[in-house]
C-alpha cells in the first residue's frame, strides 16, 4: 500500500467542537478547549500519524460576524485555511438546524474546490427522531454523502471520520516528521495553556478580552525552566478580577497552568504570571501582530 498524506481544513461556526474533535483524532492535546465561543484564535495544525498515512488537520477559528480587528483576523485565518487543501471537514452542532451562517460557510466550502466531509458533532444532544432529518439536511447543504455523527468528547465515531478523510488523501510522502503532532511552537502552546485556564474560570467579557504573552524563558542552573508570562486584559476592572482577593485567582491560575505545562514539557517549571492592562488591544493592529493573531 502506498503512503498517503494530505491537508484537511477543519471549519465551522464557533463552539461546535472543532478543537475537541481534532484533539481526539490526533490523540494529543493540540488546541485548547473551553465552552466559550471563539476559543481558537488562529489556525493550528494537528497531525494524525499512522504507519500508512499522515493527515494534517488545520483547526481554524469559528466563522462568525466579526466586530473587532481580532475577530476579523480570526475569520480571515479560517477563510485562508481553505486554500491548497485536499479535504474540507465541516463540523456542526448536530442539535441545531443549519442557519444562514451554515449556508454561507457551505458556499465557501464549495469555492474551495475540494471534497467536503460533514461531521455532525454533539450527537448526544440530538433527539433520536430528528437524526435522519438533520443528517439529510446537512448532507444536502454541503453536497456530499460523506457525513458522520460524532460525540467528540466521548471519542464516539471519531475513527469513522478519519476513515472518511483518508479516502481523499493523495498518495505521496509525509508532509511532517513522523514524531511531530503539531506545527505550533512550545512557547505558543504554553501561552495557550495559560489562556485556557483563564477561559475556564471566568465569565462575561473577560474570556474575549484576555490574551497571554510569554515574556521570559530561561533554563536555570538547577535544571528548572523559568517561564514568565503576562495575561493581558483591556480594563482595570478585568485586571482586578484576574488577580483576585489577595492574589488568589492568579495564584490558582498559575498553579493549574504549571502542572499542565510540566506534563507537556516533561520537566520542572517555575511559572510567574503577571496581569497587565492594554486598553482595546483587540482593535490595535500592533498588539495583534505581537500576539501573532495578525501577520506582519
Amino acid at each position: 500500500m502506498a503512503f498517503r498524506a494530505g491537508m484537511v481544513a477543519v471549519v465551522g461556526k464557533p463552539n461546535v467542537g472543532k478543537s475537541t474533535l481534532m484533539n481526539a483524532m490526533v490523540g494529543q492535546k493540540v488546541s485548547i478547549v473551553s465552552s466559550k465561543p471563539q476559543t481558537t484564535r488562529r489556525r493550528v495544525i494537528g497531525i494524525v500519524q499512522n504507519e500508512g498515512y499522515q493527515i494534517a488537520l488545520i483547526d481554524t477559528p469559528g466563522i462568525h460576524e466579526p466586530h473587532t480587528k481580532l475577530a476579523r483576523a480570526m475569520v480571515e485565518a479560517a477563510r485562508a485555511s481553505l486554500a491548497d487543501i485536499d479535504v474540507v471537514l465541516y463540523v456542526a452542532d448536530a442539535s441545531k438546524k443549519p442557519d444562514e451562517l451554515d449556508e454561507q460557510i457551505a458556499r465557501l466550502a464549495k469555492d474551495a474546490k475540494a471534497p467536503v466531509v460533514v461531521c455532525l458533532n454533539k450527537m448526544d444532544l440530538l433527539k433520536a427522531e430528528f437524526v435522519n432529518d438533520r443528517f439529510e439536511t446537512f448532507c444536502k447543504l454541503f453536497g456530499t454523502e460523506d457525513c458522520m455523527m460524532t460525540t467528540a468528547t466521548r471519542n464516539h465515531n471519531v475513527s469513522k471520520v478519519l476513515d472518511l478523510l483518508l479516502k481523499y488523501m493523495p498518495e505521496g510522502e509525509a508532509l511532517f516528521p513522523e514524531d511531530e503532532y503539531t506545527d505550533q511552537s512550545t512557547r505558543f502552546m504554553v501561552a495557550e495553556i495559560i489562556r485556557e485556564k483563564v477561559l475556564l474560570a471566568t465569565r462575561q467579557e473577560i474570556p474575549h478580552a484576555t490574551a497571554v504573552v510569554v515574556d521570559h524563558w530561561e533554563e536555570m542552573p538547577n535544571g528548572v525552566l523559568h517561564i514568565g508570562a503576562s495575561v493581558v486584559v483591556e480594563k482595570q476592572g478585568q485586571r482586578a478580577i484576574l488577580i483576585g482577593n489577595k492574589g488568589a485567582f492568579v495564584k490558582k491560575t498559575g498553579t493549574d497552568s504549571r502542572l499542565e505545562i510540566e506534563e507537556l514539557l516533561g520537566r520542572k517549571v517555575f511559572l510567574e504570571l503577571f496581569v497587565k492592562v492594554k486598553e482595546d488591544w483587540r482593535m490595535n493592529p500592533r498588539m495583534l501582530q505581537e500576539l501573532e493573531y495578525l501577520e506582519t
